[in-house]
């Protein structure tokens, strides 16, 4: 197997590393920068939590014009789609547990403890009214889903395991979250 190959052309501007290559996007599919995101994200409290939270959203967004835009092996397809679903999860995990600790440091309460996210979900959902009964469902098989990033827990064949559907309904969903907990 080959090595990933890194191209450093300007130490101090880490945007031209790899400049070298082909461009995989025209300028139209490009992900949103990480500003924009942030803004959208804007009602995460803490700033390293909504950067990470952009980040991945550009990640995603990525992954999704990679799809778009490319004919993708089935196996690779599945497996796109997987870390579609994982990185969804990943997002909403963070942003509710910044909404959870926001809340109880304005209720004077202690900093909040992480937590999985079963936990974390029945405290969204029970304690803080963030999400309601459907999100709370959905964030469940969510994280089932996530926990089968182990491989030696898979008891399926990765290569027909995830489909483009689930990975639009997850797109979807925290497109839901996002503008309900925007308001």
């Amino acid at each position: 197997m080959e090595l990933l190959l890194k191209n450093v052309a300007d130490p101090i501007d880490k945007r031209k590393d790899n400049s070298d290559k082909k461009e995989l996007f025209s300028k139209k599919h490009h992900p949103q920068t990480a500003n924009y995101f942030k803004d959208q994200w804007a009602f995460i409290e803490d700033k390293m939590v909504r950067e990470n939270i952009a980040y991945q959203m550009q990640y995603l967004e990525f992954m999704v014009h990679l799809y778009n835009d490319y004919q993708i092996y089935l196996t690779i397809e599945s497996l796109l789609c997987k870390d579609i679903i994982v990185t969804v999860g990943g997002i909403i995990e963070a942003a509710l547990f910044d909404l959870i600790a926001s809340a109880r440091k304005k209720a004077g309460m202690g900093e909040a403890e992480r937590t999985d996210f079963t936990v974390l979900l029945g405290q969204a959902y029970n304690e803080y009214g963030l999400i309601d009964k459907d999100m709370w469902h959905f964030c469940h098989e969510l994280r089932k889903v996530r926990n089968l990033v182990h491989l030696k827990a898979a008891d399926f064949r990765e290569h027909v395991a995830y489909t483009p559907e689930q990975a639009n309904d997850c797109i979807k969903k925290l497109e839901e979250f996002r503008l309900k907990l925007e308001k």
